[in-house]
């Protein structure tokens, strides 16, 4: 027996009709004789548009009304953001699929006309009903923004994107946070009914300066940018139709995220985000919070490293013992490089260092700043800089996923002697010189890399480092040691060295 017609269900927002859209899009990509018929319902959530999240009930403000008409059969489907569901959903219906996942981020964006208030008094208002985005900006304003606030404030905020925006734009406060799959789905949706409304939200964005908070530091909500498809746990038709459309490893990442959650109760209440993205290397998970009983806890780590418990490894054994003793080259400012910065407009630039950003150069605000990772993003907000995101270490192949913000086209700064890589456009804004005096590398079995240079001129001056264990970040170092070293098993993928270090020298 074959579908005909499949209904498929979702909130009244326009964001939630888009969502279904776009799984309904997706039924017909694959099965284009299947008439889509669109629902929408108000949900709790949407009546009451006034009581804080934190004030409702724990669980399926935005969802149990929804699987109520499910299991009437009045639909065949129901579109969730998967992050609204609770964690243990009845047994008479069942999450069938994900389409591929949206952006896990959030976003955070700030009132153009309120910066210089906020950089005077040092204080900042921001819209926010999540515990967990509380929790994790205060820390993060104070370490990433550049007008050194320190005085952070939250207010409630409810009500959909649109409305939201408003209220930042119109009102006294001066940022808000919002899932960045949202934005990115009502500014790129494909539906002739929604585009005055990207037109609209466009509008309302130009007015704000933005800023993407990695993962690293803000795990999201489980599940948050994908989209869970309900079905009734009978309907085997609609079952495999669902499969037919569903992205596994979407899937596996948020069913993970929701085990975690479930370990510390379950429920949007709580100062808890957990992330996991898959990599050519395997899946990275951050986990960051604080329980109900007050414990604070953090891991940034990959799932797939675990560690050899035969393994002993001596401290004398690693390289670098320490980050100071990692010295290989100094780094000399190529003067020409600040012209070509100061005269740089309308571009993407992708800052590979702090010091690839000479201290006497001055970028322009018509440009959008994107760091390495987070020290760097730290180095250049010190320095008063906005930054609009960084790739939390993961080199240049870790998309920016920006496209919907901005179509501007790339630019690296960097050193005359990098390789060739994504970025193709390149400022060189310094030259490597080597060190005189070059690290002791006598009796090193294990060592770590933060630069392919590094690398290259270790084992030109000592060809036997070559035959150890290496380690080093997922960019463009790890591309290019792995030219060089013939053995697959001797070179890994750390998230950062102190990950590294600790791995080698805590096993015993």
């Amino acid at each position: 027996m074959e579908k005909k017609e499949i209904r498929i269900l979702s909130r009244k927002s326009d964001l939630a009709q888009i969502q279904a859209q776009l799984v309904g899009c997706e039924i017909n990509r694959k099965f284009p004789d299947i008439k889509i018929k669109y629902l929408t319902k108000a949900t709790e959530g949407d009546i009451d548009k006034l009581s804080p999240l934190s004030e409702m009930k724990t669980t399926g403000v935005f969802t149990d009304d929804l699987r109520q008409s499910l299991v009437k059969n009045e639909c065949d489907i129901i579109v969730h953001s998967w992050k609204d569901l609770p964690i243990e959903i009845e047994p008479s219906t069942t999450i069938a699929g994900s389409i591929r996942r949206a952006d896990e981020r959030d976003i955070l964006l700030v009132n153009k006309k309120n910066l210089k208030k906020i950089e005077a008094s040092k204080k900042i208002k921001i819209l926010s009903s999540s515990p967990r985005r509380i929790y994790n900006l205060k820390d993060f304003i104070q370490n990433f923004f550049p007008y050194n606030c320190n005085e952070i404030v939250f207010n409630n905020v409810r009500g959909n994107i649109p409305t939201r925006l408003k209220k930042l734009l119109n009102g006294d406060n001066d940022a808000l946070i919002v899932a960045k799959a949202a934005i990115d789905r009502l500014l790129n949706n494909p539906f002739k009914e929604f585009q005055e409304l990207s037109k609209e939200i466009k509008s309302y964005i130009d007015q704000c300066l933005w800023m993407i908070v990695p993962l690293s530091i803000n795990p999201s909500a489980p599940g948050q940018g994908a989209l869970a498809i309900e079905i009734k746990s009978n309907d085997e038709i609609t079952e495999s139709i669902v499969k037919n459309i569903s992205d596994p490893l979407s899937i596996i990442c948020v069913k993970q995220e929701r085990e975690v959650l479930k370990k510390y109760g379950g429920g949007c209440h709580q100062k808890i985000g957990v992330s996991l993205f898959p990599t050519f290397f395997g899946l990275v998970k951050c986990e960051k919070g604080e329980s109900e009983q007050g414990k604070k806890f953090y891991d940034w780590s990959i799932l797939k490293s675990k560690k050899d418990e035969n393994l002993i490894v001596k401290e004398n054994e690693i390289f670098p013992e320490t980050i100071s003793k990692y010295k290989f080259f100094k780094r000399n400012l190529i003067k020409d490089s600040i012209h070509k910065i100061n005269s740089l407009n309308n571009h993407c630039v992708w800052i590979s260092r702090k010091s690839a950003l000479p201290e006497e150069s001055s970028l322009s605000p018509t440009n959008i700043i994107w760091a390495s990772g987070i020290k760097t993003w730290q180095s250049l907000s010190s320095r008063g800089i906005w930054v609009n995101g960084c790739s939390d270490s993961m080199g240049e192949d870790f998309n920016p996923n920006i496209s919907s913000l901005c179509q501007l086209p790339w630019i690296k700064l960097t050193h005359s002697k990098s390789v060739g890589s994504l970025i193709k456009d390149v400022i060189y804004t310094y030259e490597l010189e080597e060190e005189e005096n070059l690290p002791d590398f006598a009796n090193k079995k294990y060592f770590y890399w933060m630069s392919s240079s590094a690398f290259k001129l270790a084992i030109s001056k000592e060809p036997k480092v070559l035959e150890a264990f290496h380690a080093c970040g997922p960019g463009n170092t790890f591309k290019e040691i792995k030219k060089m070293i013939k053995d697959p098993a001797k070179l890994s993928v750390h998230l950062s060295y102190d990950q590294w270090r600790k791995n080698l020298t805590n096993v015993r």
